[in-house]
């Protein structure tokens, strides 16, 4: 009698990782380096903060978001966008078999590539 194990093991063609899911795990680091240069982007970008010891000693802050940074930190989080939204396409078109998963940190960096841009779009 064939046991379970033995008709996956028989009907199991892949050879191991081929080309394309190896391609997913690149394109998630890519993705997440690129959303980590983003935030040291936006913290150099975003308006100095305005506390009660600035205001003491009249030092001038910058109250605005930087105009140059906050475009080089757009088109950033849209490759970011760009990248995750195309892993997660191919993942889609992918996903055929029973070990196959959907890669939830790609969608946690979508969604927050998105949201930070939102919220860009709103302050500029």
């Amino acid at each position: 009698m064939i046991t379970e194990q033995e008709k996956s093991e028989k009907y199991e063609r892949r050879q191991g990782p081929d080309i394309l899911c190896r391609a997913f795990g690149w394109l998630a680091i890519t993705g997440w380096i690129l959303f980590i240069a983003g935030m040291v982007l936006a913290h150099y970008a975003s308006p100095e903060l305005d506390t009660g010891l600035v205001r003491y000693w009249g030092i001038e802050i910058r109250s605005d978001w930087h105009p140059q940074l906050t475009v080089y930190l757009q088109y950033l989080l849209w490759a970011v966008a760009l990248v995750s939204g195309l892993s997660l396409l191919l993942n889609r078109l992918r996903l055929r078999r029973r070990g196959d998963h959907l890669h939830f940190n790609i969608v946690i960096l979508l969604l927050s590539s998105i949201g930070l841009l939102l919220y860009l779009y709103r302050q500029v």
